[in-house]
C-alpha cells in the first residue's frame, strides 16, 4: 500500500514537473516572438496598395490592427461636418481638423478628415481616399454643437443613429463627378503600431524562462542525488 502510494506520489510530481517544464519553454518561444515583432515595428513603414474600405472594415466592427494604417477608398455623401479642435499635425503643431461624417455607399457612417482649414461641406456623391485611423480616446477639446471633443464615432451615435465604421479617415483625395475638390489637407504620419516593452527585455524574459525550465528539469535529479547520498551514508 504504501508503495502504491509513493509511486502515485512521483507520477504526480513528475507530472507536475513535465507540466511546469513545457509551460516555461511555450513562454520562452512567447517573448521570443514578442521580440521577434518588435525587431520587425523598428523597420521603416512600407506603404501598402491602395484597397476598397469594405476589404479591410466592417460597420459595427472593431478596426483590426492591420488595417490601420491602410489607405483606403469609398464613395457616398456628406451629411454633417464639424471642427476638431487641438488635433496634432505631423509637425507637431495643433490645429482644427474639418471633419466630414459621410455615408458610406453600402450602408454605414464614417469619420472622414477633409481639411485643416475652412470649407463648405460638398453635396453629391463623393469618392475618397485617404488613411485609416484608429479612433482617439482622450479629449482635446470640449465637446458642443458643431464640435466634437475627440475623433471618435461613438460621439455621434445619439444624433445620428445608425451603423458606424470604427476609426476615422484622414482624406488625401476627394472626387465629385471624376473633379477633385481643392481643399488644404491635413497631415498626420501613419500610426506606429507598438508591443509593450523593448527588444532586449523580451530576450531577457526569454532567457529567464528557459532558465525556469532548466531548473524544473535540474531539481528532481538533484534531489535523487541527495537522497542516495543520505542512504549511502
Amino acid at each position: 500500500m504504501s508503495q502504491s502510494k509513493s509511486r502515485l506520489s512521483q507520477l504526480f510530481q513528475f507530472s507536475i514537473a513535465v507540466i511546469a517544464f513545457f509551460s516555461f519553454i511555450a513562454l520562452g518561444f512567447w517573448q521570443l516572438d514578442r521580440a521577434a515583432q518588435v525587431a520587425e515595428l523598428q523597420k521603416p513603414y512600407e506603404e501598402q496598395p491602395l484597397i476598397a474600405l469594405s476589404k479591410v472594415s466592417k460597420p459595427n466592427s472593431n478596426l483590426p490592427g492591420e488595417s490601420v494604417n491602410r489607405i483606403v477608398e469609398f464613395s457616398g455623401s456628406y451629411v454633417a461636418q464639424f471642427d476638431a479642435p487641438n488635433q496634432i499635425n505631423s509637425k507637431g503643431v495643433r490645429e482644427t481638423w474639418l471633419v466630414g461624417l459621410m455615408e458610406v455607399d453600402g450602408g454605414g457612417y464614417i469619420l472622414v478628415v477633409r481639411s485643416n482649414s475652412n470649407s463648405d461641406l460638398p453635396r453629391g456623391d463623393i469618392v475618397v481616399t485617404g488613411r485609416l485611423f484608429h479612433r482617439q480616446y482622450e479629449d482635446l477639446s470640449d465637446r458642443s454643437e458643431g464640435r466634437l471633443s475627440r475623433l471618435d464615432p461613438s460621439l455621434l451615435v445619439g444624433d445620428y443613429p445608425g451603423d458606424y465604421y470604427d476609426g476615422f479617415v484622414l482624406a488625401n483625395s476627394e472626387l465629385r463627378d471624376g473633379f477633385s475638390l481643392e481643399v488644404p489637407r491635413a497631415l498626420l504620419d501613419p500610426a506606429a503600431p507598438t508591443i509593450p516593452g523593448y527588444y532586449w527585455q523580451h530576450i531577457a524574459y526569454v532567457v529567464i524562462w528557459w532558465l525556469m525550465a532548466l531548473v524544473v528539469v535540474f531539481l528532481p535529479i538533484y534531489s535523487r542525488f541527495r537522497e542516495r547520498e543520505g542512504r549511502a551514508k
